[in-house]
């Protein structure tokens, strides 16, 4: 069981049995658990000494052949592996009738727009950004991207669920720290961490160019609304049996 799934399943068991049930302002009806904190490891550590000689092609790979599939998770295989991979594409950009959303968390990160100090309305690649403040600093605490827009979300039903990432470096350790205003534990969490821990790896191997020793600790994730649909409560139970 990879680190994913044990923290998937231990928070589901949480959920199911200290949850509130609240509507949403939508009218869902979700079991809810508040204020949740938690670490997840690099998720190659038990399976592969850490990632050590992996690269985040073969990462990707071994998501396609299913080593990361989770019995009782909709998302699998390449599904899974074509989800994680849109981070690999910093030209992506949200169109107008795409989808339902408004936002896609490859372009908040890769592709934002803003309006810079100057007024000018430019596409910033917040990771890089990010990058850039750990390579010029090792210690640096600005490593950061925001994928909320107030301007731009204000009056949008759907507004990104994961709303900051921050990135720091302590004693040769890469951590990611991340906050969800809002979080499908059953549906999402699972895709949502094999993402971020994508994420981890990818800034990892940049700033292993200048750190060499540097490692891929993990991800602290907080979350303030984590919640299982009503839709899904009973494959919940069946889940956890």
């Amino acid at each position: 069981m990879n680190s994913i799934e044990s923290v998937w399943k231990k928070l589901l068991k949480k959920c199911m049995e200290k949850g509130v049930w609240h509507t949403k302002d939508d009218g869902d009806e979700i079991l809810e658990i508040m204020n949740n904190h938690c670490f997840i490891p690099n998720v190659m550590e038990k399976l592969y000494c850490g990632g050590s000689g992996i690269s985040t092609s073969m990462f990707v790979d071994m998501i396609g052949q299913g080593i990361f599939n989770i019995d009782g998770y909709p998302i699998k295989d390449t599904a899974l592996q074509s989800y994680v991979k849109e981070l690999d594409d910093d030209s992506h950009i949200y169109l107008e009738g795409e989808d339902s959303f408004v936002y896609t968390y490859p372009e908040r990160l890769l592709n934002v727009c803003q309006v810079n100090r100057f007024g000018e309305v430019v596409n910033e690649n917040q990771i890089k950004v990010m990058i850039d403040r750990l390579l010029d600093f090792d210690g640096s605490n600005r490593a950061v991207a925001n994928l909320y827009m107030c301007g731009f979300d204000k009056e949008e039903q759907h507004i990104p669920c994961l709303n900051f990432v921050q990135a720091l470096i302590r004693d040769n350790e890469l951590s990611l720290h991340i906050m969800f205003r809002s979080n499908d534990l059953f549906s999402a969490f699972p895709s949502n961490m094999l993402f971020i821990q994508y994420l981890g790896f990818k800034i990892n191997d940049r700033l292993k160019q200048k750190y060499p020793l540097l490692k891929f600790r993990g991800v602290y994730y907080n979350s303030t609304s984590l919640h299982i649909y009503k839709g899904d409560y009973e494959q919940v139970k069946k889940l956890l049996g």
